[in-house]
């Protein structure tokens, strides 16, 4: 069972089985497109009933509330958007060509559109002190995390990097590939890179990384 179909699981808990998927799949869909346009104050689930074509009562019964729709909502939209090929290392691996790809993957996820609006509304519900910024949090940015996490697990185990605990590492790649550009592009002061900055935010990125980590023969 993922952590994204556990976490759907438990906010469903005592909301029981939905009788039609098609029409929860139409509300969740709904759910989607509406928070990450409006927010989550802005969107009402009349709006979200509206855009579903169901009633407020049918949305009721297969969500019981805005904050469980919410969760719902979110967890799919980022299950969406990590749902990648998995970063399995072997051997006989190239390092350095995977670890390009990982990190085209990681900007490649983050620079999408829906990823972006993901992230300006996670602010906006930190800056309300809500409490579902954390399940927020949990669901996309622990998400990614993991998979870095493993990531540089399987390298440290093959010798393709030294040890090192592997939250610094992920917390380190994750700054230089994204950092204050990152935060410049989420104000709407930057565009988003094109594909040859990405290159070489990604190369430089690396370079860095290495530098400290790198295997000494």
């Amino acid at each position: 069972m993922t952590f994204f179909i556990f976490l759907e699981k438990i906010v469903q808990i005592n909301v029981g089985r939905p009788k039609d998927l098609e029409k929860r799949q139409r509300i969740l869909n709904a759910a989607k497109s509406l928070f990450l346009k409006c927010g989550y104050q802005g969107s009402s689930m009349n709006q979200i009933a509206q855009e579903a074509g169901v009633t407020k009562l049918t949305v009721y019964n297969h969500f019981q509330d805005k904050a469980n729709l919410f969760v719902c909502a979110i967890v799919a939209t980022c299950e969406e958007l990590l749902s990648a090929r998995p970063l399995n290392l072997q051997a006989d691996s190239n390092f350095y060509q995977e670890f390009v790809h990982a990190c085209e993957l990681a900007l490649n996820i983050t620079n999408l559109p829906e990823a972006i609006k993901l992230e300006r509304l996670l602010v906006e519900l930190a800056a309300e002190q809500n409490p579902l910024a954390q399940t927020f949090y949990n669901a996309c940015h622990l998400r990614m995390n993991a998979l870095w996490e493993n990531f540089f697990q399987q390298a440290i185990e093959l010798g393709f990097i030294q040890p090192e605990a592997l939250k610094n590492l992920t917390l380190l790649i994750l700054s230089l590939l994204l950092g204050l550009r990152h935060h410049e592009v989420l104000l709407g002061v930057r565009e988003v890179p094109t594909a040859e900055e990405k290159q070489q935010i990604i190369l430089n990125s690396i370079e860095i990384f290495m530098l400290k980590y790198q295997k000494k023969p």
